[in-house]
């Protein structure tokens, strides 16, 4: 088989992109799709229309027409990613209630099954849904570091030093929001009484993916000189979420193609990763 990738620069191209991949004169033998957003549903619906096999990846469009003639759905774990770090927080000394901040990635199902994980994960330990509701959300950061590190800047300049005092569990939904976190307090553009205040405070942040980025850090060997002082002040810790998933994809679909069984819904485990196992991954 010859597998072509294309990358989509906004969800408007990816749809250009099915749009001529179905009036193409040879029809593929197979798709394998990650949906830019929830925008792609009516896109997903005209590829179910057809008859060419097709795998979605990573985020699952969850319209009947869709999973009735979908292969498989390939993802992370992505309630398992918000279920690890609520036992990670526990485990750091989380108490029902305690003051928690989310940074969560973009409005698509992968941030709600994370949160939706995260959330159960605390019911199941005491939590309330009065203690639930008073977890504090970001807007989206659409994964983006910058807009995640300007997120967090407004957030901390808006409390008061005392206010901050209360927030010891920070989770991030990937490890690109994580990185901008680091960075907003390895720069200047936090008042210094509430960054210290905060560090001060924190217990724990949490993040997600693999960044290769992520990993330096949680070694000791990243180039910022600033950053084993400032999380030596708190548990730092990500939760895979392998990109390779796209290659398990690919071979499911050439599987499906040869006749093989394929598990309609795959889903890849996660694992948590600190300083004191990153020497067992590899980042990306």
């Amino acid at each position: 088989y010859n597998v072509v990738v294309q990358a989509a620069t906004d969800a408007k191209n990816q749809q250009e992109q099915i749009d001529d991949l179905l009036a193409a004169a040879t029809a593929p033998a197979g798709i394998v799709i990650l949906p830019y957003d929830n925008t792609m549903e009516s896109s997903m619906a005209s590829i179910a229309a057809t008859d060419i096999p097709f795998i979605m990846v990573d985020r699952i469009i969850d319209n009947p027409v869709v999973q009735e003639k979908v292969v498989a759905n390939v993802k992370g774990d992505n309630e398992g990613i918000g279920s690890a770090t609520a036992e990670r927080f526990i485990e750091d000394g989380l108490q029902p209630g305690d003051k928690l901040y989310v940074m969560i990635g973009d409005t698509s199902s992968v941030p709600e099954m994370r949160n939706k994980g995260f959330t159960e994960t605390l019911a199941a330990n005491g939590w309330t849904e009065e203690q639930l509701a008073t977890i504090e959300y970001s807007a989206a950061t659409g994964w983006s570091r910058s807009t995640g590190k300007q997120l967090f800047i407004d957030w901390i300049n808006s409390k008061t030093v005392e206010e901050l005092a209360d927030y010891h569990y920070i989770f991030t939904h990937d490890d690109e929001i994580g990185m901008g976190i680091l960075e907003a307090l390895s720069g200047t553009e936090i008042e210094q009484a509430k960054k210290d205040a905060f560090l001060e405070a924190v217990d724990s942040i949490s993040a997600s993916s693999g960044l290769g980025e992520m990993y330096q850090v949680l070694e000791g060997t990243h180039s910022n000189t600033a950053y084993p002082d400032i999380v030596a002040n708190f548990d730092l810790f990500s939760v895979t979420y392998p990109p390779t998933m796209i290659q398990n994809a690919v071979d499911d679909m050439i599987t499906h193609l040869e006749g093989g069984t394929v598990e309609k819904d795959h889903t890849i485990t996660v694992e948590l990763v600190d300083s004191t196992n990153v020497a067992n991954y590899e980042g990306f």
